[in-house]
Parts: C-alpha cells; sequence; structure tokens
C-alpha cells in the first residue's frame, strides 16, 4: 500500500455471499511509518469461497478486542493498494472425516456482517474452466 500518516493499518479479508453477508477468514494489522510504503503478510488459511461468491477486502482502523492497539491519533490516507494471494484448486480436496465443529457456528456468529456490495474490479476464473 502506499500510505501517509503514522500509526497501525488493520486488513480484514471477507467471504461475500450473493446477497451481501460476508464471513471474515483473515485479519493482520501492520505498521505506518514515514516510508510511504506498507506490506501486509496475511496469515495463511484455509478457506473455499463458493461459487458464485465474492472476495472482499477491507483496510481500516483497528476496531476489534483481539489485537492490542495504541492508537496515533493520526490519520492515515491509503492512496494505492494491491492484493496478491497465493490459491489453490480445491477440485481435488477430500473432506476430512468426522462431524461439523461446533466452534464454526460461534465464529461465523461473531464474524459475519453485511457488507454494501459494489462491482467487482476482477474476476477470477472457475476452477474447474
Amino acid at each position: 500500500m502506499d500510505t501517509a500518516g503514522h500509526g497501525n493499518v488493520m486488513v480484514k479479508l471477507y467471504d461475500v455471499a450473493k446477497g451481501g453477508s460476508a464471513v471474515m477468514f483473515d485479519e493482520q494489522v501492520a505498521l505506518v511509518d514515514s516510508s510511504g510504503r506498507v506490506a501486509v503478510d496475511l496469515k495463511s488459511t484455509d478457506w473455499t469461497l463458493a461459487a458464485g461468491h465474492r472476495l472482499a477486502v477491507e483496510i481500516g482502523t483497528v476496531q476489534d478486542g483481539m489485537w492490542v492497539d495504541t492508537p496515533s491519533g493520526e490519520g492515515i490516507e491509503v492512496t494505492d493498494a494491491r492484493l496478491r494471494l497465493s490459491v489453490d484448486d480445491p477440485a481435488d480436496d477430500k473432506a476430512t472425516e468426522g462431524e461439523r465443529t461446533p466452534y464454526l457456528d460461534t465464529y461465523l456468529k461473531a464474524n459475519t456482517k453485511q457488507l454494501a456490495l459494489r462491482p467487482g474490479t476482477f474476476t477470477m476464473p472457475s476452477a474447474r474452466g
């Protein structure tokens, strides 16, 4: 990201269903300093987007209680951002044995919100062509 200001910035990735219901499945915080450039290394994750879903990226302020933040009190401006993701074709994945984890429903409830849908800026080809 090209940035101006000083403080922390949070980046979140969302799996967005057709109606705008979005589940946050990855997040990371990075320091914005005087260099004017910030690279954010997202956490490694194993998440499959269903057909027809979108990927949304949110760049903003640290707003949850999971991160210990010392606010700078300054505004941070992001003028350019690029996203590079390594993705895997899930076509050959096999489901693991066992029951659905009870924690998944708790996670989905805590990390789902409604997002306003905007036209996408790029499309991904289908995993199966």
